[in-house]
């Protein structure tokens, strides 16, 4: 698609590919983007704004991964999205708890999509 042609077999040309995709991303080339660990954490672009997890991350990686799509762009993105493919609700409260406040978790996160749509279709069934 890009016409670029890079290589694992040393350092130096996956520097290369690393910084192409760093700036094909923050240049808005690049909609999505699946990593397994560069990307997941050390790397910011504030455009980014779904992180889709599936992987069981803990504590400093954790925070660090959602962190990724948690840069304020402007007044159209002041958060990121986090949809999590594995249970990862201990892991991110003990994460809170350990980098934050032990109770700061129920003022920086939202409930869980199941509870939105709950509300959604008793107001619904209700109004």
């Amino acid at each position: 698609m890009f016409g670029t042609k890079f290589s694992t077999k040393d350092s130096q040309s996956y520097y290369n590919y690393y910084n192409d995709i760093a700036k094909r991303v923050k240049n808005r080339e690049i909609d999505i983007l699946i990593v397994v660990n560069m990307f997941l954490t050390g790397f910011d672009s504030k455009p980014l704004n779904t992180l889709y997890v599936d992987k069981n991350l803990k504590h400093h990686g954790l925070i660090q991964a959602f962190s990724r799509t948690n840069r304020i762009l402007n007044k159209n993105k002041s958060h990121g999205n986090i949809v999590s493919f594995r249970n990862l609700k201990k892991a991110t409260d003990d994460a809170i708890a350990l980098f934050s406040n032990k109770d700061a978790k129920e003022i920086i996160l939202l409930q869980p999509y199941n509870d939105y749509i709950d509300d959604f279709n008793e107001a619904l069934q209700s109004g």
